[in-house]
């Protein structure tokens, strides 16, 4: 005998009512779940926020940063009951304490650590299921900013006649922009917070190289063999003096690599500071250079060499297959290659004695067109890399290409 309809409805009645008691409770623990899950994951947000940025912009003591970080995570959490507690901390890794080594990291840096917790108001409670009417929430975050490293710094300035042309910004030289522009970046360097000091030196050149013995400036030919190999050969040989009765020679010359900036800038700024004429020969500028760097003790890092010139090479004189195509010839002989090779194998004042790759000395080239597009063919390319050829327009793209290079931005962050 089927039960009757109405049997079966007051016994799925009586199922119901028992249950209901259960469902209400999976629904409170469901909403308070809910509530917790969303509450957490803004949290977290606003916790990875703040570390970041705390990071890119430190507030100077302990107490800004929290004040700092709070502002920042009260504009994301909302839905927070009293006030929102806030630590933060700061671990600095360098080199003299063999931080840096142990991390097996490529330069020093610093960690920001961002704890956040927050209160909240339940939009259930049950006490049957212990859900309270008051909740407690963490949230955790870490940023690394790498530190900018020390660098040597080899400005190979073209000071050609043609550097005396106007720039077609502010009324000023070619040579009168860029030596503001390097003005500024030595300034810059001045206050870049590393273990050591950063050093920069000048290698002019036009048709040759001129160095200041004493009182007395003396002119170098780099490039004095009968052939590009002879030249690249000896590339780390001391030059040939050239007759210093050889007119438009001495009205420049090299600055040696230097921590002592001031002097640095008097000789660069100065009125006898002038304009050669006997050609353009980005050799001698790129061989002095490397020669410079090959004698430094104490290397930091990061060796950066810029060629700034506003040409192509034109090479004034005799000599054999000395042509408009003598820097390709070198180039495809080895005069780039060499220079990184051997630079990069000096150690630098960091490395331990069994360096990682990381540790090790590192050379970047670059070349800088000033109101000229460099041809990548005709030697640059190969020397310094494609990616590492810029054409600047005017003083701002000058000095914002100078910071391409030596890759002194205010630092990567890496977020934990």
């Amino acid at each position: 005998m089927k039960p009757s309809k109405s049997k079966q409805q007051g016994i799925a009645g009586i199922v119901y009512v028992s249950m209901l008691p259960l469902m209400v409770m999976v629904l409170a623990f469901s909403m308070q779940l809910s509530q917790q899950f969303l509450s957490h994951a803004k949290l977290a947000e606003a916790s990875e926020v703040a570390s970041l940025a705390v990071i890119a912009s430190p507030k100077g003591d302990e107490a800004g940063n929290q004040d700092y970080v709070r502002a920042v995570v009260d504009r994301y959490v909302l839905d927070n009951k009293d006030d929102i507690s806030v630590s933060v901390s700061r671990e600095e890794c360098h080199y003299g304490d063999g931080c840096v080594e142990r991390s097996e990291e490529a330069g020093p840096f610093v960690d920001f650590f961002v704890k956040v917790k927050a209160n909240y108001q339940s939009w259930i409670a049950y006490d049957s299921i212990n859900l309270e009417p008051e909740f407690s929430l963490s949230g955790e975050s870490s940023s690394r900013k790498y530190l900018p490293l020390p660098v040597d710094v080899y400005f190979i300035l073209d000071v050609s006649s043609s550097m005396s042309e106007d720039s077609g910004s502010e009324g000023l030289q070619r040579i009168e922009v860029v030596k503001k522009v390097i003005a500024r970046v030595v300034n810059d360097i001045k206050d870049f917070k590393t273990d050591v000091k950063s050093r920069v030196a000048l290698a002019a050149y036009s048709g040759y190289s001129i160095k200041k013995k004493g009182a007395r400036l003396v002119p170098y030919d780099y490039a004095s063999y009968d052939t590009p190999q002879e030249t690249v050969e000896n590339m780390f040989n001391p030059p040939q003096r050239i007759d210093d009765s050889v007119g438009g020679l001495l009205r420049y010359h090299d600055i040696p690599l230097t921590e002592d900036y001031e002097p640095f800038l008097n000789t660069l700024t100065s009125d006898s500071f002038e304009l050669g004429s006997t050609g353009t020969q980005s050799w001698q500028g790129i061989m002095s250079a490397a020669q410079e760097a090959d004698k430094a003790t104490e290397l930091n890092p990061q060796q950066v060499f810029i060629i700034l010139s506003d040409g192509m090479d034109n090479p004034k004189g005799e000599g054999v297959d000395m042509n408009l195509h003598y820097l390709k010839s070198l180039v495809d002989l080895g005069l780039c290659t060499k220079l990184k090779h051997r630079i990069s194998n000096k150690p630098n004042r960091f490395q331990s004695e069994s360096p990682t790759d990381k540790e090790k000395t590192k050379v970047t080239m670059g070349v800088i067109g000033v109101n000229y597009k460099v041809d990548p063919s005709d030697g640059f390319g190969d020397c310094v890399g494609q990616k590492n050829i810029y054409h600047a327009r005017d003083g701002e793209d000058v000095y914002k290409y100078i910071l391409n290079l030596m890759n002194e931005e205010t630092g990567r962050l890496r977020e934990g």
